[in-house]
């Protein structure tokens, strides 16, 4: 291996850390607050067409709260 491989891999398992989100979280969060987007707005217009909409309507919040928590996360590290 390089000595350049072996810098950046280091370099990469250095900048992690354990109260980071990870992949999975983002995913997971979206989709969650997806669900619930969907669950109310086919509770309140009574039709599968309004929840997509109440989706595609809702993911600047959803990316909004998503933000605001990733950096109240790094900011209490």
């Amino acid at each position: 291996m390089r000595p350049e491989q072996t810098f950046l891999l280091t370099f990469l398992r250095l900048e992690h850390n354990a109260g980071e989100m990870s992949r999975t979280s983002p995913l997971f969060f979206f989709s969650i607050c997806a669900v619930v987007d969907f669950t109310f707005g086919y509770i309140k217009w009574h039709t599968v067409g309004a929840g997509v909409v109440a989706i595609v309507c809702g993911l600047p919040l959803t990316a909004l709260l998503f933000l605001g928590f990733k950096a109240l996360v790094k900011g209490s590290g």
